[in-house]
């Protein structure tokens, strides 16, 4: 009854965890943070990078394995069919005519040799080596899969921004929308009683009927976002996505951005590199390693088995003649027609080559996150401006309203502060997103995972 019962709890449990991942799959609506993590776990780029890494963690036990003893087994069966004979001189034997020629029979009809070989590397620089840069190999791996996961929250979080502003843009659209109806509406009926112009009616229509097609083209935009956003999340494009936060929730003070200064050797961009220069080092060393000499011991052991009779063949009663070596053997290549040089030579280069590429992106990491600071405080600046334009413009377009309801302003002068309102509100809406993308810009610049 006990492993009954503990037999139904491990079911339980399975069917339980079973469920709850296929409830995150299932998920539809998302914050931006977990976004972010289903997109580590499921976007198809990160998903490559992880199984190199894997790769590379295999590659090191290749390599470890190769300084290991090295066992092998073999078993020769032959069947003689013709046995080969020696011609021997008759004067060999005694009692023969001089001049003759006696050909004996030299071997049997069926054999068996089996062997066991025990091979052990003693001394190689390479594969010492090989040992650290196999390490190299991993860590470059996992470092470049830090970068994919930064790229990755980069990409998903400006494309959940996408989606974000252009909901709101809708939202704005549509009350502007309404407003105006309800204005167009009060105005054909002033119109129809003779209290206003033609004209008035005709201005109110155009700028309803344009802003109805740029909420149609919105909308549209809306369902190209979510796309772009499900496909950076690693999912089908077209599945049904909500967000929970909002643009507000998101927003991040320049104080505190400051915070995250960039360390350049913190920079997971920067330790790549470093990565390949160590890698292109131990090339080099491992090069001049290929002068010295390689030394390996081992032990061979046998055993052979000859008859003539088929039925003895396998007969381990039968006698089977043993043979056991042990020893070392010592390989140096003293000469190799200049090439070992050569390749030497290149390997110097390609360290060069590193050097440099080091250099260089410490330099380049260094400008891209100046830049990408400079372009976050130009965005937050951008942003409180517009912001303030935005109240301006509406307490404008709130007076002009009153105005031309009560006979002071022409349809000219409220379809002119309309579209500025309107306008302004586009801008403050894409210097949001531009603020937002550009927080994401500096956290990538920083390279830090």
């Amino acid at each position: 009854m006990r492993t009954l019962g503990l037999l139904m709890l491990m079911i339980f449990g399975v069917t339980a965890w079973s469920q709850v991942d296929e409830e995150k799959e299932n998920k539809t609506a998302f914050s931006l943070k977990e976004a972010q993590e289903y997109a580590l776990t499921h976007a198809f780029s990160n998903r490559d990078r992880e199984l190199e890494f894997e790769k590379a963690k295999r590659t090191i036990n290749e390599t470890r394995a190769i300084g290991l003893p090295q066992v092998s087994a073999g078993l020769d069966f032959t069947y003689n069919a013709q046995i080969g004979k020696t011609a021997i001189p008759s004067e060999s034997f005694p009692g023969m005519a001089p001049g003759d020629i006696f050909y004996l029979p030299m071997g049997v009809t069926y054999s068996n040799i089996g062997n066991l070989n025990v091979n052990q590397l003693i001394f190689d620089g390479s594969y010492f080596v090989a040992l650290q840069a196999s390490k190299v190999v991993k860590e470059g791996a996992r470092l470049d899969v830090q970068r994919s996961e930064i790229e990755i929250r980069r990409d998903v979080a400006q494309a959940y921004y996408g989606v974000l502003v252009t909901e709101e843009t809708i939202e704005i659209i549509k009350e502007n929308v309404e407003s105006l109806q309800k204005n167009f509406k009060e105005t054909r009926a002033l119109y129809d009683n003779g209290f206003v112009e033609e004209q008035d009616v005709d201005q109110l229509e155009l700028l309803v009927t344009g802003l109805e097609n740029t909420l149609d083209r919105s909308e549209r935009q809306l369902i190209l976002a979510k796309m772009l956003l499900n496909f950076n999340m690693g999912r089908y494009i077209e599945t049904e996505i909500e967000l929970t936060d909002k643009t507000e929730e998101l927003m991040v003070s320049e104080e505190t951005v400051q915070e995250s200064a960039f360390k350049l050797d913190a920079n997971v961009n920067f330790k790549y590199v470093q990565a390949v220069e160590r890698g292109a080092q131990l090339s080099v060393k491992n090069e001049m390693w290929k002068y010295a000499p390689t030394i390996s011991g081992f032990v061979r052991h046998g055993q052979s088995n000859y008859t003539n009779d088929f039925d003895q063949t396998f007969d381990f009663n039968h006698y089977w003649i043993p043979n056991t070596a042990i020893g070392a053997s010592l390989k140096w290549d003293l000469f190799t027609g200049l090439r070992r040089n050569a390749v030497t030579q290149k390997a110097k280069l390609d360290l060069e080559q590193a050097t440099l590429a080091r250099m260089q992106t410490a330099n380049q990491l260094t400008m891209q996150y100046e830049q990408a600071k400079s372009d976050y405080e130009y965005a937050f600046d951008n942003y409180n401006t517009t912001k303030r334009n935005v109240e301006l413009s509406k307490r404008i377009r709130d007076k002009t309203r009153i105005k031309y309801q009560e006979g002071i302003s022409s349809s000219l002068d409220l379809t002119q502060v309309e579209n500025q309102y309107f306008e302004i509100q586009q801008n403050y809406l894409q210097a949001l997103q531009q603020l937002l993308n550009a927080k994401e810009n500096l956290d990538a610049a920083i390279g830090q995972p």
